[in-house]
């Protein structure tokens, strides 16, 4: 099944590396408004304690855009298990709407995206709260990497 959630994304793929001095007459706004539609990332590392832990997720005011989110275990070197093993759930919310209840984290891992992260698109303000409430019924905490991808 072919996804097609980088289709706006993909104009920029041949875009010169240098595009206010290779695209001839381009002034400094059309420059800036491809800069704007860049994708971005920004991560954030979270000990998810057992019970209920929560962490806020702080993008650039200049975020207009989530395009989505990926997680990730910490695990060992040499550890097999690469899955969630007592994070059993979470919740994601952007401004106080829930946009994921009562989710496996190892539903947004690698294993189960075609794509690099779970495309969850929503307008963003600026000004924007985004937290991920994880609820950990294992015997000990675990490290969960978070990616979140804005534009």
């Amino acid at each position: 099944m072919k996804q097609d959630n980088f289709k706006d994304e993909m104009n920029f793929i041949n875009a010169p590396q240098f595009p206010g001095q290779q695209l001839g007459n381009a002034t400094i706004e059309q420059i800036r408004g491809v800069i704007k539609r860049q994708k971005r990332l920004k991560g954030f590392s979270h000990i998810a304690s057992v019970g209920v832990s929560e962490i806020n997720l702080d993008l650039s005011g200049t975020a207009r855009i989530l395009l989505g989110v990926a997680l990730f275990k910490v695990y060992n070197v040499g550890d097999p298990q690469s899955c969630f093993e007592y994070v059993n759930s979470l919740q994601f919310t952007v401004n106080n709407e829930i946009v994921i209840d009562q989710l496996n984290p190892n539903f947004l891992s690698s294993f189960f995206n075609t794509n690099e992260y779970y495309y969850i698109p929503r307008p963003l303000s600026g000004t924007d709260q985004l937290t991920i409430k994880f609820q950990n019924n294992g015997a000990q905490a675990e490290t969960v990497q978070i990616v979140i991808y804005y534009i």
